[in-house]
């Protein structure tokens, strides 16, 4: 495969990753190598060669004088031959996807105290470290906190956040960065020369793009084109990945037909709509820092496409992204469950692009209709200072929609999902001492009535409604003619 028969063998040969390199390979020459490294970034962008070039820099047999000198790896002595070939027994890779448990990390912490094989250090690196069990989590802190002089751990993960804070703090943390298209092509350029191959500029630009910043995916792309596994025109959609602004430009006006088009023609061709989750989401966490004023720093992308993001940016209210980033969230959380592998992200399409508007139109008519008062009618003084919890529920159900706001107001501060999901329910009706929610769709039932979720709208209706009112959440009927 491609890129294993090019995978960087010297810190010199990793691209686009200049700090991470200098400093390590000044740490080898120092001898200064920390006991536990964090490696955090996407997939495919060289966690894990990264680790095993360290492994063979401070393993290397070559002079001491030799590696002081360079910090690199020999490449040639037979250490460094073993790890490249993935038979050194001093070089412990561990999946943490599937070797997670407790006991798992306790068979660790037993062999880890053992002297090395045939080298200075024994090398420990946990791949995917996030998708560790509390248990397993807690018992390689343990070890991390008392480190034998000999082992080096090295954790990689895709989500640091995930990794207990105790420690994420015991490491020396590097961020991985997604590669700049122009990067990639360059790397693609190297590869198609020494493999003696034809293929156009614009080709290998539309692999790049489409591996999303990962020179790993970028090259598994390139060898099924150059094998005839895959065809260019197939790798559009990809692409299309890469580039969401036509997206976002039609659900901020309102439109999703076209959005929702989008999303058919990238199942058709064959994108998983989990990818396609994935990117929508980061691409509404860039418009979120843009809109905060940090994108310069912390957004990259091409200058054209910032300009554009910028654009939307300011198009678009701080609430409207919040919801925007609500609604997408819960899609990308039911696409496994989902029959039909696109239609969460179809539903939020809607929801996103025309659905909030018409529930705050029903809303608004609510408030309207509840505010009339007749002409004979009068209004206490200290009925409207009164607080809601000390009325009698028979009241309380004269105020449907105010007592509705209310509950949003309280949820809000105590979990944002929750807020989104009774944002797009029709507002709540009281009879008797029941709450009856009735959400339209039936996936935000479901998350309504998951328990976390449940105990935060009990304890939010319990303060607005009073104590004796309990919450019954039913699926609301389509109108006839709807």
């Amino acid at each position: 495969m491609l890129y294993r028969t090019y995978r960087p063998q010297k810190f010199s040969e990793l691209v686009g990753l200049e700090t991470v390199k200098q400093t390590l390979q000044n740490q080898v020459k120092e001898d200064k190598v920390a006991h536990a490294y964090l490696f955090a970034g996407p997939r495919g962008t060289g966690k894990t060669t990264t680790a095993r070039i360290l492994a063979k820099a401070i393993n290397c047999q070559a002079s001491e004088t030799r590696r002081q000198r360079s910090g690199e790896p020999c490449g040639k002595c037979s250490a460094c031959k073993q790890i490249e070939e993935g038979r050194y027994l001093d070089l412990i890779e561990i999946d943490a996807a599937s070797n997670r448990g407790i006991d798992d990390i306790r068979s660790l912490r037993e062999k880890v105290r053992l002297a090395p094989s045939v080298g200075k250090y024994k090398v420990y690196i946990i791949d995917e470290a996030h998708m560790l069990t509390p248990d397993a989590s807690n018992a390689l802190l343990k070890t991390l906190e008392e480190p034998p002089a000999h082992a080096i751990f090295v954790l990689a993960t895709t989500e640091p956040y995930r990794l207990l804070e105790t420690i994420r703090s015991r490491c020396q943390r590097f961020t991985f960065e997604r590669a700049p298209v122009a990067m990639i092509v360059e790397k693609l350029k190297e590869i198609v020369k020494k493999e003696k191959a034809k293929i156009s500029d614009d080709d290998l630009g539309q692999i790049a793009k489409a591996a999303g910043g990962g020179f790993r995916d970028a090259e598994t792309l390139l060898e099924q084109v150059l094998t005839g596994g895959a065809k260019i025109e197939n790798l559009v959609g990809f692409s299309k990945l890469a580039d969401l602004g036509g997206f976002f430009d039609n659900l901020i006006a309102g439109q999703a037909s076209p959005a929702l088009i989008l999303i058919n023609d990238l199942s058709s061709q064959g994108v998983a709509m989990d990818d396609l989750g994935e990117k929508i989401l980061e691409y509404l966490r860039d418009l979120l820092l843009i809109k905060a004023g940090v994108g310069d720093e912390l957004v990259e992308v091409p200058a054209e496409q910032y300009q554009m993001m910028s654009r939307q940016a300011q198009a678009i209210s701080e609430q409207k992204l919040e919801d925007m980033i609500n609604k997408f969230t819960q899609a990308y959380d039911y696409l496994s469950q989902a029959v039909i592998p696109s239609l969460p992200l179809e539903v939020a399409v809607v929801e996103v692009a025309s659905s909030e508007l018409r529930v705050v139109s029903e809303e608004q008519k609510e408030i309207t209709k509840s505010q009339k008062v007749e002409p004979n009618q009068t209004i206490e003084r200290s009925e409207i200072a009164s607080d809601p919890r000390s009325r009698p529920i028979s009241q309380l159900a004269n105020q449907p929609t105010d007592q509705w706001s209310s509950l949003m107001a309280a949820v809000k501060p105590l979990n944002h999902s929750v807020e989104a999901l009774l944002r797009s329910c029709s507002p709540g009706e009281l009879k008797g001492k029941v709450l009856i929610i009735k959400p339209f769709y039936p996936f935000h039932k479901e998350r309504l009535e998951e328990p976390r979720n449940r105990k935060i709208l009990d304890s939010a209706v319990a303060q607005v409604y009073g104590k004796g009112v309990k919450v019954k959440v039913e699926l609301k009927e389509k109108e006839n003619g709807s």
